[in-house]
């Protein structure tokens, strides 16, 4: 059966344990903020409201606040959790990750350049000139260099000599 745009929305009645669980978690401090709508949806519903009245209320589209109903009602309070979604895919697999990781941990002049630390541009004009990562951004070098516990400046300095007695001179 259709019902009205202001018709109250005819919800499966609650039972006391789910009343109970709703209420705990619409008074809770640590509800997610787009979970406290879908509960609040949910309590409206309960207490009467239309579905288009509660949606407005709660601040969710009318289409949306129609599929969090139906996912409590097939699934209960559970079906209105925030479930994990896959995200974007990695550009960079686990090789080109470990390159960025070898490149930044070795000594440029290793590698016959004429500098002796690395700098995030200094990575990134490397990587895409000799290590076929013309793409790889600084931002994305940092955070493979952050996933892997380096973090960029962070660490000691030192510095070379091409002095014979610097090692001598080093600690004057």
């Amino acid at each position: 059966m259709m019902l009205g745009m202001n018709t109250a929305y005819r919800l499966r009645k609650l039972s006391a344990d789910e009343l109970v669980e709703l209420q705990r978690l619409l008074r809770g401090q640590n509800t997610a903020a787009a979970e406290f709508k879908r509960l609040r949806l949910i309590w409206l519903l309960a207490g009467g409201y239309s579905i288009a009245r509660a949606s407005e209320y709660v601040g969710l589209h009318y289409t949306n606040a129609h599929k969090w109903v139906k996912r409590f009602e097939s699934e209960g309070l559970d079906g209105l959790r925030t479930r994990a979604r896959s995200g974007r895919p990695r550009v960079y697999d686990q090789v080109a990750e470990d390159l960025v990781v070898d490149l930044a941990t070795s000594q440029p002049k290793d590698l016959g350049l004429d500098f002796t630390t690395w700098s995030l541009s200094k990575l990134t004009e490397h990587l895409h000139e000799h290590e076929q990562l013309p793409e790889i951004s600084h931002e994305t070098i940092r955070r493979i260099l952050q996933r892997r516990g380096l973090h960029h400046l962070t660490g000691r300095t030192w510095c070379e000599s091409d002095d014979p007695e610097f090692e001598a001179k080093k600690g004057r």
